[in-house]
């Protein structure tokens, strides 16, 4: 079995699945109705196509409380640590008058210098850009709130089959010209989910593709609004090697699961970004010579 890091070489492919809900109560069927029509509007509207001419990924948008005016772009850190240049190109969409989108490609600086500008988890595969400077048209967002925290999901544990979401970009490939991403639907595919401080990530049965890692796993709330359980990063397939007198080939299965990995890391992530930018002072040394207190390391 193999797991497969998510991010591709820029390539096209596509692939269509449907699936039906149905329930039987009018009342149910209008509640229900409205729920899954406006939960996931939210964070479709703060996902994104991600790529530079190596790599294509999927990112999504977080915004902190205030005081603090900058946005988090969360994705996958190998996709982010597979860019080549100083810049990737983040897809986004304008609203036209007549009710259309329009893309945008927006450079996006991931390195100065050569030296990433991004934070990664020093455990998962989860990277956060900072970004301080406006976009050059409006764009989604959604709160931290959104993402599920540790006391959360303690209180109301992921169980197997309960269902979740996904939206990504799988080989690239765009929900239309505009480039909005594809949403898919799946179930918790791994049991028995043991505490989140041993077991960090968790199985989806969701066919993944490259393009997909850095996409939003989520879940409707008791609200209409969306509540993210986790980061895609990973696939998981069967490789075969085939070996003939003048032939040698291998042939990937995709075993049609994907890697998620729990909102508590997309959080401390996030925190670990906004503290590389506003890093807290140490306390003086308890010499009553010292005169001012040093900075601590940037993660």
């Amino acid at each position: 079995m193999i797991t497969s890091l998510l991010h591709f070489p820029r390539t096209m492919i596509c692939r269509w699945t449907t699936r039906k809900l149905l329930v039987l109560l009018g009342a149910s069927w209008s509640f229900f109705g409205t729920a899954s029509a406006d939960f996931a509007t939210e964070i479709f509207e703060a996902t994104f196509k991600l790529f530079d001419p190596a790599v294509t990924g999927t990112c999504f948008l977080v915004r902190r409380a205030e005081p603090d005016q900058a946005i988090y772009l969360v994705t996958a850190a190998h996709m982010l640590e597979g860019t080549k240049a100083d810049q990737a190109t983040i897809v986004l969409r304008e609203r036209c008058e007549d009710g259309t989108f329009k893309r945008h490609n927006h450079a996006v600086a991931v390195r100065r210098d050569g030296k990433a500008l991004w934070v990664r988890h020093p455990k998962d595969d989860i990277g956060v850009l900072r970004l301080t400077k406006p976009f050059p048209v409006p764009f989604g967002t959604i709160p931290l709130s959104s993402i599920a925290d540790p006391e959360e999901e303690a209180k109301f544990p992921l169980k197997i089959c309960a269902s979740l979401f996904t939206l990504t970009y799988p080989k690239g490939f765009e929900g239309n010209s505009a480039g909005f991403p594809v949403a898919r639907q799946g179930i918790v595919a791994s049991f028995p989910m043991p505490p989140i401080s041993k077991k960090h990530t968790f199985l989806a049965d969701i066919t993944a593709f490259g393009g997909d890692s850095g996409g939003p796993a989520f879940i409707a709330s008791l609200t209409d609004h969306p509540r993210i359980i986790g980061i895609v990063v990973a696939q998981f397939r069967h490789d075969e090697q085939i070996k003939m007198e003048y032939e040698e080939r291998s042939i990937h299965y995709p075993l049609g699961l994907a890697e998620v990995v729990h909102a508590k890391y997309i959080r401390e992530t996030i925190e670990l970004a906004a503290l590389s930018a506003n890093p807290p002072l140490v306390p003086p040394d308890k010499d009553p010579q010292s005169k001012s207190a040093d900075l601590p390391p940037t993660p």
